[in-house]
């Protein structure tokens, strides 16, 4: 009874996280393959578990290169469809008319204009000098605006004859006009296609003309730039100089209206192939029901290979035929897999990252992560895209920076377990993956240089060639026969994957209010405007965040926690202190500010410094995880010196307020705001010791660390007591208190003075 009511107490407290666990479950499942899918999913030279017997009878698939060339071969003995339009010739020969027809009227207007220019200078002619001038510049100016060709000024004026300097005729209008229809009717009589010949896959086509179906070789037809080249010819075997005015012209007019009068009938050839196509047999043979199709023990060769997949063809195929109730058995076999796997992440989560379980954005973020992969490997085993361009090492990479290395590392063996799973056992996906993988999670578990991209980028390159070529050697396979197209698949993914995965930690970080090691370097800058303003208005305090940074960081390397973001912390642990920086003691020169108030009024000074910070960080913008550190470094800590100086002033100890002289909290949660906590109350100390030693350290260091588990300080964090050894570190240890405070207030020898010369 107790068990089921803990069960249901779980339930009630965790109803979001058990929602997305469900929820997700279902959509994997749902995409995921089921029965014969699984059972039978063999790779090219594995060894069968089993032997295979046909169950029913079935067709053996082509090849995907046999089938294509079948339906490339089918695709090109359909004829390209094609309508001959006389309206377009009927139209640009028009249009040559009128064109010819505006000559005319210019070359007629210029006529008039120097008649009437060259007259005696009489009122009556210089009227009809304007006039005859005014409409040859209309006439003239329209034709240009109207024929905007490829046609210099200067070869129209030579054409018209209205130019200065020509010698010879002006030129036949009539001439030109009739060379220039005649080869364009030759072309319209070839027929001009309005699509490109490199674009008819077929030999012939067939055109549509008077009602009647006239099939001919494609090569007996010109596209546009065929049929300039015949212009080009044949307007050269009228005028024999290429340089002729008749030559340029005439050909460029003949380009100009000249116009396709065989028109593509998409909708028809596309109908057409499409019934060509349905005939094509995707099928080359039978297996026959109970025909045993590979023995146990026996290696998978291409030709079984392809039976097995043509098995898994039909059988899917059938598959919705099949009853209800055993669909359903299918699925529900899928959904506890896929619930098997998920459950041990999620269980994991709740034990030993208890913090994301409860944080529901972690857990959405994990969800996407997670469905977003698999979404993706659907996608390419539906689309037969190469399972080496799944990009796990992405959503590896990214969840490290994100979250933290180990949470990554089983989401990943999860994302591969269900991955190769999806796209048919594959057991050597399996392997590669999980060696990429662990290199990647180890190159970026420590981000701090823009050169571990670049050095991640090459040695997932150096590790997909590595683990691929190590499996070949393992199957026997043969080096020079092998299609080397996947080993490039999955080095050039792998190699990809740190530049992918890096851009888009940004969006992430926003969208789920995430701070990552890239944001923490970012606030270490003395140039952030915080840190500016401690450097100049409390220049005391940030000595002291330093010194309690570098503390920080030492003890949280000693037990294993985010030492980054310990400096972090620390340095901005203290900025409330930039509202009334003269009341405390490290930025103090000479008077002290407190030995004018009461012990109550300096406790309340003190304890405001906690609020002002938040408030500060607020208006800044800094992280919540930040935060956290400006709340929590004091916890609840007593105002020790402050409350002795009251009890010693008060005549009655009774009236003494203890919890005036307490920080209001909260105590540290997590073992980086702890650490913190303890670096600042034993820098704060060190300050006050007189001839430091390592014994004076040690001694202070136990009796600190006493005191505030005393006084419950530690009650909430995860630090154990292992830990808080570690974090006193020792005198020939690397990390720890000890080894940095004996280099911060280590004792220094005095130098001689310089002995008086006699």
């Amino acid at each position: 009874m107790k068990f089921f009511n803990q069960l249901r107490q779980f339930f009630k407290n965790n109803q979001f996280p058990i929602l997305i666990f469900f929820g997700l479950s279902i959509l994997i499942s749902i995409i995921f393959p089921t029965g014969f899918s699984i059972r039978y999913s063999y790779q090219l030279d594995d060894i069968a578990r089993e032997p295979i017997i046909a169950p029913f009878d079935f067709g053996i698939l082509k090849t995907e290169q046999k089938l294509n060339s079948d339906l490339s071969e089918t695709k090109k003995s359909v004829s390209y469809s094609f309508a001959r339009n006389q309206d377009v010739v009927n139209n640009q020969l028009a249009a040559l008319d009128t064109f010819f027809i505006y000559v005319n009227d210019v070359r007629t207007s210029y006529y008039q204009y120097t008649t009437s220019q060259d007259s005696p200078e009489f009122e009556s002619f210089q009227n009809n000098f304007i006039a005859d001038s005014t409409t040859y510049s209309a006439l003239y100016n329209e034709f240009l605006n109207r024929y905007s060709y490829q046609v210099d000024k200067n070869e129209w004026e030579k054409l018209i004859g209205i130019t200065e300097d020509i010698i010879d005729e002006p030129t036949d209008l009539d001439q030109l006009k009739t060379t220039i229809k005649q080869i364009c009717l030759n072309r319209w009589a070839e027929g001009i296609l309005d699509i490109p010949l490199s674009d008819v896959i077929s030999e012939e086509i067939s055109i549509i003309q008077g009602g009647e179906l006239i099939i001919s070789p494609v090569e007996n037809y010109n596209d546009i730039e065929s049929s300039w080249r015949k212009n080009k010819e044949e307007i050269n075997s009228f005028y024999n100089d290429e340089t002729s005015i008749e030559s340029i012209i005439g050909y460029e007019l003949i380009n100009e209206f000249i116009k396709p009068n065989i028109v593509f009938e998409k909708e028809l050839t596309e109908k057409n192939q499409k019934e060509q196509l349905d005939r094509v047999s995707r099928f080359k043979g039978t297996v026959l029901a109970n025909e045993l199709i590979v023995d146990a023990n026996n290696r998978i060769t291409e030709s079984v290979l392809l039976k097995l997949k043509s098995l898994q063809f039909e059988y899917e195929r059938r598959l919705g035929y099949e009853k209800a109730t055993d669909k359903l058995r299918e699925y529900l076999g899928a959904y506890f897999i896929v619930s098997i796997l998920l459950f041990l992440l999620f269980s994991f989560i709740y034990i030993y990252r208890k913090h994301y379980f409860e944080n529901y954005k972690m857990l959405f973020l994990i969800s996407i992560v997670v469905y977003g992969l698999i979404l993706i490997s659907w996608m390419a085993m539906n689309y037969q895209a190469s399972a080496y361009f799944i990009p796990i090492a992405i959503a590896s990479m990214l969840l490290t920076v994100l979250l933290d290395a180990s949470v990554s590392m089983l989401i990943s063996i999860v994302l591969i377990l269900l991955i190769s799973l999806l796209i048919g056992n594959n057991l050597d996906f399996a392997i590669m993956q999980f060696f990429v993988v662990f290199v990647s999670i180890y190159s970026v578990r420590r981000l701090r240089k823009r050169r571990q991209i670049i050095t991640t980028m090459f040695a997932l390159f150096s590790s997909a060639l590595f683990v691929f070529f190590s499996i070949m050697l393992f199957k026997g396979i043969d080096f020079l026969d092998y299609n080397y197209s996947e080993v490039g698949f999955f080095a050039l993914t792998s190699f990809l994957s740190p530049i992918l995965s890096f851009g888009l930690v940004p969006l992430f970080e926003s969208s789920f209010g995430i701070t990552t090691d890239y944001s923490l370097i970012e606030l270490l800058d003395y140039d952030q405007p915080l840190q500016k303003r401690l450097i100049e208005e409390a220049p005391g305090t940030h000595t002291h965040s330093i010194k309690v940074g570098t503390l920080a960081e030492s003890s949280a390397n000693a037990v294993g926690a985010r030492a980054l973001l310990c400096r972090v912390g620390a340095y901005y642990h203290d900025i409330g202190k930039l509202k009334k920086p003269e009341y405390y003691a490290e930025n103090q020169q000479g008077e002290n500010k407190h030995d004018s108030i009461t012990p109550n009024m300096s406790a309340k000074i003190l304890k405001q410094h906690v609020a002002d910070g938040l408030e500060l960080a607020d208006e800044y913008g800094l992280p919540s995880i930040v935060k956290d550190f400006i709340a929590t470094h004091h916890g609840t800590k007593r105002m020790e010196y402050f409350y002795q100086k009251a009890l010693n002033e008060s005549s009655d100890q009774s009236n003494v307020d203890e919890s005036s002289f307490r920080y209001n909290g909260p105590k540290p949660k997590t073992k980086e705001t702890a650490i913190v906590m303890i670096a600042e109350a034993i820098e704060a100390q060190a300050n006050s010791v007189k001839n430091p030693s390592i014994e004076k350290f040690d001694a202070m260091i136990e009796k600190s660390i006493k005191d505030l588990l005393q006084d419950g300080q530690l009650d909430y964090c995860p630090l154990t007591l292992d830990d808080l050894r570690k974090i006193k570190g020792t005198v020939d240890g690397k990390d720890g208190l000890i080894p940095v405070l004996s280099g911060l207030y280590h004792s220094r020898p005095e130098y001689p003075s310089k002995k008086n010369d006699d």
